[in-house]
């Protein structure tokens, strides 16, 4: 049957009865158990949330600092591309100016007409040039004798 309800000061009997609802909604030692595992899988959700955020943290700086070195290798990298570049520049600079100022002091004309001249050199004809089969061990022998 109906059974007496305390609520603040007074007692009263319900139409109804309460013993079915009491162990529910007016146990506060079961209420505040509910509340407390409620709590403890809020907080171990929050954890496992947090461990997440934090490898992900983590992984987020990793790949960061991974791009910042990749880049600050690129540059310093192309800065050496054009140091090198400049470099070949002055040397081509240099040689095409050696090559003007041999050209001034020989006369190439001289040179060939004293190589065919005094040294009885010739340019190579078809039967000038004599082919080698290429079984010999990476040398070639002389063919003939050198006056």
């Amino acid at each position: 049957m109906a059974s007496n309800v305390l609520y603040g000061n007074m007692t009263f009997t319900p139409y109804f009865d309460m013993s079915k609802f009491e162990n529910k909604v007016y146990n506060k030692d079961i209420i505040r158990e509910q509340r407390v595992k409620s709590r403890r899988k809020q907080k171990v959700f929050d954890n496992i949330l947090l461990f997440f955020v934090v490898i992900l943290s983590i992984a987020f700086l990793l790949i960061t600092s991974l791009v910042a070195y990749q880049y600050v290798g690129i540059v310093k990298t192309n800065y050496r591309i054009e140091k090198l570049e400049k470099n070949l520049k002055k040397k081509r600079e240099d040689i095409a100016r050696k090559t003007t100022d041999i050209s001034k002091i020989v006369k190439y004309e001289d040179l060939k007409m004293k190589a065919y001249l005094e040294l009885n050199m010739i340019l190579p004809t078809e039967k000038n040039i004599i082919y080698f089969d290429k079984s010999d061990q990476g040398f070639v022998r002389q063919y003939e004798s050198i006056h």
